[in-house]
């Protein structure tokens, strides 16, 4: 966090509150255009008409330099200025600073919800909200540490360590002036932190209650992978040019020595002349979780992997654009195209293979085998299923598993905060076109809503950062007499209407 100089002993406030000192966000543009003006931000942009020279001089000086609120006011047509900030208080950031304007806190609004954060006039106990969380910021930010909280309309800037203190001392409920106590600050500093904390929403008020049925790292995701909750830009901003680009077929890997197994290509006559109707297999879907005796064949996992998962062609991106890159396309659709999506096999019984890892070459239709160089390996292999067994309620001894793995950097090259959300989105597309086409060929699919990500980095060779599991898909014989098409359409439909 950033560190400031403190002013010596004898000229400290002697007890006084922090001053409250207000300015606009960095990211905002005042237009002056006579008694009017514009204001762009990265929500947008308003016009405001007839403010008169003087706030319209005075907002203009906000973009450079903070206003104490209990000046604003008392000068000149502050109170009309100070009417103007509560207009657009998503634009406004809220600092606690001493007589000398070196700041404690920063209150920055990240949403457009957010408003003036006042506090409560006297709080006496504070509590952390289970949802906050304190980071560091990359470097090119000076060092600062934030609080955040997917619950918060705003960015809490802790400038001084102190600061940080307090909110480790309100990490369990504490009467406010011990937790100022604690973090070395005066009693109303300790109040004025207190009150921030409160009027940003980074306390639990024990009132209005949050949300119950939240783990905190779903609502985090959820909100800082959608826009709304959150400044932070998103979406293809291309904010690594200095990386190049993950290649668009990835070269052999680790323990890929071996000899390359070609699969055969599925014939586009006979697939068609075989395949059910898509509504029959679109009702007939489901995940199946029991085998046939005699194991899935080597032949029907070539044609599985062909018409899903299989590279059908790469468009090259131009060489001389710096935001150009190969692009990827395959039976399922995806974002950006991009083709960050990869597919293992982990063999238990499979007719014409041998049990074993497996990558499967998308752009070659063929699987390189990934063979264990020790126990260590073995060891990871069976957690690997084992999990997969678990998964399914212990209810399914696996054939042969599939694991979908992202490699992230393909994505994050292009999109910000929304890479990894998206990556799942494509998992949700591939699951469903494995649930089509395996019931389409008469197998038995299930799709898995776990798996362990550690135990698939050793079994399947991978630094886990770079590439890693995001979905697991079971593959299997289809037992006898089990139907792989539907004669009808199924649904409650009469019967919800009959009852309201």
């Amino acid at each position: 966090m950033t560190v400031t100089e403190q002013p010596p002993l004898g000229l400290a406030t002697d007890g006084a509150p922090p001053r409250t000192l207000l300015r606009l966000r960095p990211e905002v543009v005042v237009t002056a255009q006579g008694d009017d003006l514009e204001l762009s931000h990265p929500w947008g942009r308003q016009r405001v008409h007839a403010l008169g020279a003087e706030t319209v001089r005075r907002l203009d000086a906000l973009t450079r330099e903070s206003a104490d609120l209990d000046e604003l006011g008392r000068l000149g047509d502050g109170g009309r200025l100070l009417h103007l900030l509560r207009r657009f208080p998503y634009l406004v950031t809220t600092s606690l600073a001493d007589t000398f304007g070196e700041p404690l806190a920063t209150a920055v609004p990240i949403a457009r919800s957010a408003g003036l954060p006042a506090g409560p006039a006297q709080l006496d106990t504070a509590v952390l909200s289970r949802f906050a969380y304190l980071r560091r910021l990359p470097e090119e930010h000076a060092g600062a540490c934030v609080l955040e909280s997917p619950t918060a309309p705003f960015r809490l800037t802790l400038h001084r360590p102190a600061a940080g203190a307090f909110v480790a001392a309100v990490t369990a409920a504490r009467p406010v002036d011990e937790a100022a106590a604690l973090a070395g600050l005066g009693p109303a500093e300790g109040r004025s932190l207190a009150g921030l904390l409160a009027g940003a929403g980074f306390l639990d008020d024990g009132a209005a209650g949050e949300p119950p049925l939240w783990d905190f790292h779903d609502l985090l995701f959820h909100a800082r992978s959608r826009p709304g909750r959150h400044d932070y830009p998103s979406g293809g901003l291309f904010a690594h040019p200095g990386t190049a680009q993950l290649p668009a077929v990835p070269g052999p890997g680790a323990r890929e020595d071996g000899t390359a197994i070609d699969l055969p290509v599925p014939d586009w006559d006979a697939v068609l002349a075989r395949d059910p109707l898509l509504s029959e297999v679109l009702e007939g879907r489901s995940s199946v979780r029991s085998y046939a005796a005699t194991p899935v064949t080597l032949d029907q996992l070539a044609e599985l992997l062909y018409r899903v998962a299989r590279i059908r062609r790469i468009i090259p991106g131009d060489p001389d654009d710096p935001h150009g890159y190969d692009v990827v396309d395959r039976a399922y659709p995806a974002g950006g195209a991009t083709g960050e999506l990869e597919v293992y096999l982990s063999v238990i019984r499979c007719e014409g293979l041998v049990p074993g890892v497996y990558r499967y070459d998308a752009a070659a239709h063929r699987l390189r085998p990934r063979p264990f160089t020790g126990p260590a390996d073995e060891a990871a292999f069976r957690e690997l299923m084992t999990a997969a067994w678990r998964a399914t309620g212990c209810t399914v001894d696996p054939q042969v598993l599939l694991t979908v793995t992202s490699r992230f950097g393909r994505l994050s090259w292009k999109y910000s905060q929304i890479a990894y959300a998206l990556t799942l989105k494509h998992v949700g597309v591939v699951y469903q076109t494995l649930y089509l086409v395996a019931t389409a060929m008469g197998l038995a699919p299930c799709g898995l809503g776990s798996g362990d990500t550690d135990a698939a980095a050793r079994a399947l060779g991978l630094d886990w950062t770079a590439e890693s599991s995001v979905g697991e898909f079971l593959i299997g014989s289809r037992p006898a007499g089990l139907p792989r098409r539907a004669q009808r359409f199924a649904d409650i439909v009469t019967r919800s209407r009959a009852t309201g």
